[in-house]
């Protein structure tokens, strides 16, 4: 069929948000999952590591290339055992969307320092955020590279507040994971862990269900204690194969094409030129010359726009010729 194929159950790895503010018991939660392989970017699995008898890998790293290389060598061991992987912990994706944006603020810093600015006015700039947002992406699909293997796929975020101005005051009207903006359109079940104390002043763990695609829990439903054991039987009584995806190199692809086409029309007409003369001898002949033929005494240094409007017609001719590279 080509590029599509016939529609069949596929056995996938879930993508799970995790959101809520600190001791809601968002950790014990990713670490309820099965065979687990964690980033801890907070250190705050070690108190767990000695218990968690379903935690088989563990590193220490807030550095966005090691979350990236930690998914590719997640993905080396499924191919080579299915079964040696079951679950890819990140505590925190906060500190990992953190590193990224403070390397693209220390990289606008430098560029003021060069420029003789105050760094401390230093902002990152639309450019910048799209660094961000470009290196977040390919993060995200090496996320659902990743499920799509099997491997559950479990983010935990720390949780602010979204305002509203309302009058002359703001008023909390919701909260949101802090991480890259649009990140939570690509996971399956998000779930917002808080804690709530009784008349007793007993506190219980609880989780609202924001979002499940597995249609095990309904959106707005509250549970007790959630952890694995909730969609255990779904996820593991579905049979079939896995999705051949790969994403994250499609995204890589997207990226040169683009950058290839935005470096040729970046291009000046000076650079397009030597470009063109640097095809063949061909190609530099008959470029120079159309040159002569139009009285352009230097085609590396035009005299004014009426002379770069005939270098860039004479580029477009000879390239429309198609000659020979090796003659």
């Amino acid at each position: 069929m080509g590029l599509f194929r016939k529609p069949s159950t596929k056995k996938l790895g879930v993508k799970v948000l995790v959101m809520g503010p600190s001791g809601a018991g968002k950790t014990n939660f990713g670490l309820s999952f099965p065979k687990i392989y964690a980033l801890d970017s907070e250190t705050g699995i070690a108190f767990y590591e000695g218990e968690a008898e379903n935690l088989l890998g563990i590193a220490n790293t807030q550095d966005f290339n090691e979350l990236s290389e930690a998914m590719d060598e997640i993905s080396d061991m499924v191919e080579e055992d299915p079964s040696s992987v079951g679950t890819f912990l990140i505590d925190s994706e906060t500190k990992f969307y953190q590193n990224l944006t403070d390397a693209a603020l220390s990289l606008e810093e430098k560029k003021a320092r060069s420029k003789g600015r105050d760094e401390m006015d230093a902002n990152i700039s639309v450019r910048g955020w799209g660094r961000v947002k470009s290196v977040a992406t390919r993060l995200q699909n090496l996320k659902i590279d990743v499920s799509a293997k099997g491997v559950n796929v479990i983010s935990i975020a720390q949780a602010e507040d979204v305002k509203e101005k309302i009058g002359e005051n703001f008023i909390k009207v919701g909260e949101k994971p802090v991480m890259v903006k649009g990140a939570p359109f690509d996971y399956d079940i998000i779930i917002k862990l808080f804690v709530e104390k009784d008349a007793q002043g007993d506190f219980h763990y609880k989780g609202e269900i924001l979002k499940d695609r597995t249609k095990v829990c309904k959106v707005g439903q509250v549970i007790d204690n959630p952890s694995y054991s909730i969609w255990k039987n779904h996820l593991e009584g579905i049979k079939g194969d896995k999705i051949d995806s790969n994403l994250a190199k499609d995204a890589e692809k997207a990226i040169t094409t683009l950058e290839s086409k935005v470096n040729k029309e970046e291009m000046t007409t000076v650079d397009k030129f030597r470009e063109l003369v640097s095809k063949g001898d061909a190609y530099k002949e008959a470029t120079l010359k159309l040159i002569k033929e139009a009285k352009i005494v230097n085609p590396l240094s035009p005299k004014d726009a009426k002379e770069v409007q005939k270098i860039d017609e004479i580029i477009k001719k000879v390239e429309a010729l198609e000659l020979d590279k090796s003659a």
